[in-house]
């Protein structure tokens, strides 16, 4: 009875405040067909950043990708991770190598903030759609490294220098994936697998939705 009560509820809700796309604003879906088809692929092959041996990139972080990611992110649409997981799903040809999904987290103050780890709500998405166990905790950001949008290739190297650690007693899984939102230097991951492979891993891979792209890299 409470689950037919629930579906009803949810179907109110649909009724009165229907699905926005995040990408066009169009009514229907969260991130609807004709966002997705204009997603643009990254269709070279990637050297994986330091510290990570493989990467796998859905799309070019611009146009209905960058707005999708900024309405998850700073609008609060929690929602919108799902509908971004399952365009990545199907559009990626296949998952990196890895036996357990890990966010790359957030520190505490900015985790307040915003209320929510935007790679974590990816990655608990993910790991329904691959049948892959979620280890949320554990991998820890020791330090605010504060925003990187201005920051060149070297400067966000320095300033991610450190800044995580692995805080279980456990030592992490051998094969991990980490997951993240936008790769664009590789930093932030690169300084993550350094502290996985500290605790013990043994193979670090990475996957995010979009690649941005840095002022003078024409790759």
């Amino acid at each position: 009875m409470h689950a037919l009560l629930a579906g009803w509820f949810e179907q109110a809700l649909a009724f009165v405040f229907p699905d926005r796309c995040a990408g066009c604003g169009s009514i229907g879906a969260l991130f609807c067909a004709a966002c997705r088809a204009a997603a643009r692929p990254v269709v070279e092959e990637l050297t994986p950043p330091p510290g990570l041996d493989a990467v796998a990139v859905a799309w070019r972080y611009e146009g209905s990708v960058r707005r999708a990611v900024h309405a998850l992110k700073y609008q609060r649409r929690r929602r919108v991770a799902r509908a971004l997981v399952e365009a990545l799903v199907a559009n990626i040809s296949e998952r990196p190598c890895g036996d357990v999904l890990i966010p790359v987290p957030l520190h505490p103050e900015r985790l307040a903030q915003r209320g929510f780890n935007q790679s974590a709500e990816l990655a608990r998405h993910l790991a329904q759609c691959w049948s892959l166990p979620l280890l949320a905790e554990g991998l820890i950001r020791q330090r605010d490294t504060g925003h990187q949008a201005r920051l060149g290739r070297r400067e966000r190297q320095t300033n991610v220098a450190g800044a995580f650690a692995w805080c279980a007693l456990a030592p992490p899984p051998d094969r991990i994936i980490l997951v993240d939102d936008v790769l664009t230097t590789g930093a932030t991951l690169g300084a993550c697998a350094a502290a996985l492979r500290a605790a013990g891993s043994r193979r670090v891979a990475a996957l995010t939705l979009a690649r941005a792209v840095l002022a003078g890299d024409h790759s």
